[in-house]
């Protein structure tokens, strides 16, 4: 019988504790809480992928330099540009050869990575056919009045690689984006 009371007033001193504690931190709080109440949220995730992230401060930056950020579908424009961006870096870095271990410096290494890439791996499969070249001249003949066709070769074919390397790295963009988990939180007031 004693070691059952002995238990009890253990438990019972325990709680009894456990109250006074949970009710000081109550206390604390609620003195605390009115400080923090004009608190401003400095940095926040824009959007994740993968497991990476565009955060608020970069999202801004990018709007900063844009030439219409003002409306809502220009905004999330940016943003995905910012998303396929990131997806394109990262399977670039995959894939790339001879490359450092040492991490990117600046932004412009990041599209120097992709700008090699996308000559790697996409534009290098491209082939234009003659054929594509000479209806494109017969087409656009008031381009090149005096020009033979040989003389504009070179530059209608990289026209027309142009072109089919927008196409194909539009579904190629599309490929990854279906294979990696994207999740935006943009709010209309960012």
């Amino acid at each position: 019988m004693k070691h059952k009371i002995k238990r009890y007033l253990k438990f019972r001193n325990k709680l009894i504790r456990g109250i006074i504690t949970v009710l000081c931190s109550l206390l604390i709080t609620s003195f605390l809480l009115p400080a923090y109440s004009d608190a401003e949220v400095l940095e926040r995730i824009v959007a994740i992928v993968n497991d990476d992230i565009i955060l608020l401060s970069e999202f801004q930056h990018v709007l900063q330099t844009a030439k219409d950020p003002g409306s809502p579908a220009s905004r999330f424009k940016l943003l995905n540009n910012m998303i396929d961006n990131m997806l394109l870096l990262n399977e670039a870095k995959r894939y790339r050869t001879g490359a450092s271990d040492k991490p990117d410096k600046i932004e412009e290494d990041n599209s120097i990575i992709i700008g090699e890439y996308i000559d790697r791996r996409i534009k290098a499969l491209i082939h234009v056919p003659y054929e594509a070249i000479e209806n494109y001249y017969q087409m656009n003949l008031e381009l090149y009045r005096d020009k033979d066709i040989i003389d504009v070769r070179d530059e209608i074919e990289a026209r027309l690689v142009e072109t089919e390397l927008r196409t194909k790295l539009r579904e190629f963009i599309d490929g990854l984006r279906k294979k990696a988990y994207i999740r935006i939180q943009l709010n209309e007031h960012d």
